[in-house]
């Protein structure tokens, strides 16, 4: 994970450092454990293999849309000038009561 980072470190590319943070984003471990639960939750069904598989992807889709929608909105609000605190004080404050309903 190690050469990941120096990966990062050293890129000047956008697309290649935003791939680098998914990346890394998506093999730290409270992600991979929700990654591992929903595969196990998903695959239950063992006898349906297209179930399984739509599934899947549909879980995959989602987890992209959130994340685009996520990374648009950080973008479009730090353009306006914002500062990080002020995200960072409004999220500490307000977050749990806008999570659960953003993430159903």
């Amino acid at each position: 994970m190690e050469w990941l980072q120096t990966l990062l470190d050293s890129s000047t590319t956008p697309a290649l450092t935003a791939f680098l943070l998914g990346l890394l984003t998506a093999i730290s471990p409270c992600p991979l454990a929700t990654n591992i639960a929903a595969i196990g939750f998903i695959s239950k069904d063992i006898e349906n293999r297209r179930r399984i598989f739509r599934n899947g992807l549909l879980y995959t889709l989602g987890r992209i849309v959130s994340y685009t929608v996520l990374g648009v909105v950080l973008i479009l609000v730090l353009r306006e000038g914002s500062s990080l605190f002020g995200i960072q004080k409004f999220i500490g404050k307000y977050g749990e009561l806008i999570l659960g309903p953003a993430l159903v």
